[in-house]
């Protein structure tokens, strides 16, 4: 990875420019990095999790952006998953899974530079960033909406018992969330000391448990935790083989699991005990970005600031510290870094 200069995204007749104020790494774009993706090839500007200023539109784009309410030198945040509207996943209120979707910094260029095109099926994913909150923060709200459609199927209720596998910015979010839903308890599985104590740090001690798995069984723990019989809810929030095999022996009969990370290329298939789901009657969920509503909610729960959302967001960098920075995240040394042009 290296900065350089490329030619100045031009604004799309039928969409608009942003000036990139904020970007957040995610860790989709950490794993593209190291393990490549079908989609791009280099070389390619990465970069989905988009805050910026707008600055012009498009000619084709006027009405449309004109009904949104927006207008030139608003603050937007532009969310990444991008959705037809007409396809029938659409129509049934399940446009992130929308079959003629695209991605932000994957079908269309991204945003670690200093400006963004946003093409016109990206018009609807525009919203306005709420006063009082900033550019750098709001980038959280595109993984955080989609943590809280993860859990529209899992049905976290009042003194559950949820594991969470993987303490990065999105797990840390499921934590925090499972919490606000009545959790009675929240173990939180890691392998990374570092990474740990970091999520520490925003969610406390309340009806939190903190487990080191690079030195303990975190299977064992959470029968520990829940007198052998297993956790209600088991989230899988780290792009791990091993780690969703094994939160299957981790959950309890009837419980319900989340596969929210996807996994490198070479590494997409498991072993699936599928015992545990006729005798034990596990359910086994995925869940995959976020709907409209979803990220209605995260933009609110980032602008009144709940459980200390904002908190994920642990350091801000440069362009140029930009390559630097997907090092450290993979080696657990930071939560949540947004690059700042």
């Amino acid at each position: 990875m290296s900065i350089g200069e490329v030619a100045d995204a031009s604004c799309p007749q039928s969409g608009v420019l942003l000036r990139v104020t904020a970007c957040g790494i995610c860790g989709t774009d950490v794993r593209t990095f190291y393990n490549g993706d079908r989609r791009i090839s280099a070389p390619w500007v990465l970069g989905h999790e988009i805050s910026g200023e707008l600055i012009e539109i498009g000619a084709a784009a006027a009405e449309e952006v004109a009904q949104s309410g927006l207008s030139i030198g608003d603050r937007v945040h532009c969310i990444s998953t991008l959705w037809c509207g007409r396809c029938r996943l659409c129509r049934s209120g399940n446009e992130h899974l929308c079959v003629n979707g695209e991605l932000m910094g994957f079908d269309h260029q991204g945003a670690y530079a200093q400006l963004v095109a946003i093409p016109q099926i990206a018009l609807k994913n525009l919203f306005r960033i709420p006063d009082g909150l900033s550019d750098v923060h709001a980038t959280f709200a595109d993984p955080l909406s989609d943590a809280i459609c993860g859990h529209k199927d899992i049905a976290v209720s009042l003194d559950d018992t949820v594991a969470v596998i993987g303490a990065g910015p999105v797990g840390t979010a499921h934590a925090a969330i499972a919490r606000l839903e009545g959790a009675g308890q929240v173990l939180m599985l890691e392998t990374a000391a570092g990474r740990l104590d970091l999520a520490r740090e925003i969610l406390g001690d309340e009806r939190m448990s903190y487990v080191d798995t690079s030195s303990a069984d975190g299977g064992k723990a959470v029968r520990d935790a829940t007198g052998g019989i297993g956790a209600d809810v088991v989230i899988v929030a780290c792009s791990s083989d091993i780690a969703q095999e094994q939160a299957m022996e981790m959950a309890a009969p009837r419980g319900r699991v989340l596969f929210f990370g996807g996994l490198p290329k070479g590494t997409t298939h498991i072993r699936f005990p599928s015992n545990i789901l006729h005798y034990q009657e596990v359910q086994v969920h995925g869940s995959y970005a976020s709907r409209h509503r979803d990220q209605v909610q995260a933009l609110d729960m980032l602008a009144d600031d709940i459980g200390s959302i904002r908190r994920v967001v642990s350091d801000v960098v440069d362009l140029d510290a930009a390559p630097g920075a997907f090092a450290r995240i993979r080696a657990g040394e930071v939560l949540k870094v947004v690059v700042r042009p």
